[in-house]
């Protein structure tokens, strides 16, 4: 009987083809639209790219897209590979959110922006929107929500995707609804940022996913962010691996960040209670086998492999 089990699910597998493994395990990375670029090999260890950012204006317009063509390559390299292409709005943007909030505070406004984006992606041929609104409060929430469900009803009748970025921690909820939960694909959570150099701990991120599931955010749509860089000064894991840090190590001379181990334990959270993991960003990355997203294509690779046959 064991027998029978091992080799059904190899048939499974072998029918569902190699995608199969990637599709239960979201790996999003994203990459900025003024630095860098993301190699293929990078894009194979991935299932989700999202382009970051492109800037609503406080009447529901568009600026331009930053480098373009950069874009374009990116969704022509990405869909040879099989991987998803979204365009991600918004940002931190120096903490400047009132073009949101503009936006938000009206019907008109929130139509405008919902039409602009499904515009803009099928001009780019892209696979849906990732909206980084940072960050929605209590009194914008009901903006947000509509703006979310606006796009949601724009985009999934034409099989695009609405994902959205979220605050870690233990406080953005008041500004996300519960219908949020609902209109969106996929939350990625951004489990960083906290006060350095204990921006990004394990700890930290079972709190982060602990919150937003205790809201009401089901696991399936749960994606645990992990950063690719050090805090304070927001350096890239890449230089500080070249000033001298340790890939096995989440702290030099007063910079946290994340080494290989903690990436994959990370990974390994995600695995078991939410859907996925997300990368902010991916040129911060080292090469080698000191790679961080390496650290996270070999957690996947053992947790799809088939159960092995019974002696």
């Amino acid at each position: 009987m064991k027998v029978t089990c091992y080799l059904r699910c190899v048939v499974v597998a072998l029918l569902l083809g190699p995608g199969a493994a990637r599709a239960q395990f979201r790996v999003v990375g994203y990459v900025p639209s003024w630095r860098g670029e993301v190699r293929p090999d990078q894009l194979r260890q991935l299932t989700h790219v999202n382009y970051a950012f492109v800037q609503p204006t406080p009447t529901g317009g568009l600026e331009p897209v930053r480098n373009p063509q950069k874009l374009q390559s990116l969704v022509s390299t990405a869909h040879a590979n099989g991987v998803k292409v979204l365009i991600s709005v918004g940002g931190w943007h120096d903490g400047d959110h009132s073009a949101f909030d503009a936006i938000g505070s009206s019907a008109a406004y929130t139509e405008a922006l919902a039409d602009n984006l499904v515009r803009l992606a099928a001009d780019y041929q892209l696979d849906g929107v990732d909206m980084d609104w940072e960050h929605p409060d209590a009194k914008s929430a009901a903006g947000y929500a509509r703006l979310m469900q606006q796009l949601a009803a724009l985009l999934h009748p034409q099989g695009k995707l609405l994902t959205a970025a979220v605050a870690g921690g233990t406080w953005a909820g008041p500004g996300i609804q519960p219908s949020v939960f609902e209109a969106v694909d996929f939350l990625n959570i951004m489990a960083y940022d906290d006060p350095a150099p204990a921006h990004a701990t394990y700890a930290a991120a079972e709190q982060t996913l602990a919150y937003w599931q205790n809201l009401g955010l089901p696991a399936s749509k749960a994606v645990l962010g992990l950063p690719f860089y050090g805090q304070p000064g927001g350096v890239a894991y890449s230089v500080l691996l070249g000033q001298g840090a340790s890939p096995k190590a989440d702290l030099h001379h007063g910079v946290g960040y994340n080494g290989r181990a903690t990436i994959e334990r990370k990974v390994a959270l995600a695995a078991d209670q939410a859907s996925g993991v997300m990368i902010w960003e991916l040129t911060q990355d080292a090469t080698g086998s000191n790679s961080l997203l390496k650290a996270i294509s070999q957690v996947r690779a053992k947790r799809s492999r088939p159960p092995a046959a019974p002696r």
